[in-house]
């Protein structure tokens, strides 16, 4: 029998960001956090890449999990923003409960994926 390693209290949400100083064309840096599902805390940093969401090893984002395509979705960071755009997944993606294919992603979305959400936090 798989235990359940989700939380049985609230993971705290991360509400403020410092104001990036730096140029338009440049994203600030941003990271991804699991706050809800397996690997609970796990933090994936965001780079200038186009990153992979998926359940393949090969993704840049694993997650383990049969509801997640193998390619579910990517990030990737354009004219200074994270964008999120869903791969046409079986399941679909999730930001704040609202169905996407494509987002600009803001600091504090919640992003689920499967049985995971992750939380985007702009760092900075």
């Amino acid at each position: 029998m798989k235990q359940d390693n989700r939380p049985t209290r609230p993971i705290p949400v991360f509400k403020s960001a410092k104001k990036w100083k730096g140029s338009l064309r440049e994203a600030p840096p941003g990271k991804l956090i699991v706050i809800y599902g397996d690997h609970l805390g796990k933090q994936y940093h965001l780079g200038p890449k186009k990153m992979l969401i998926g359940r393949m090893g090969r993704s840049d984002i694993s997650i383990d999990d049969s509801s997640v395509s193998r390619e579910h979705a990517f990030i990737e960071r354009k004219d200074g923003r994270f964008i999120l755009e869903d791969l046409k997944s079986t399941n679909g993606t999730f930001i704040n409960g609202e169905f996407v294919d494509v987002r600009v992603l803001n600091h504090g979305d919640k992003i689920r994926i499967g049985n995971t959400v992750l939380q985007f936090i702009v760092e900075g």
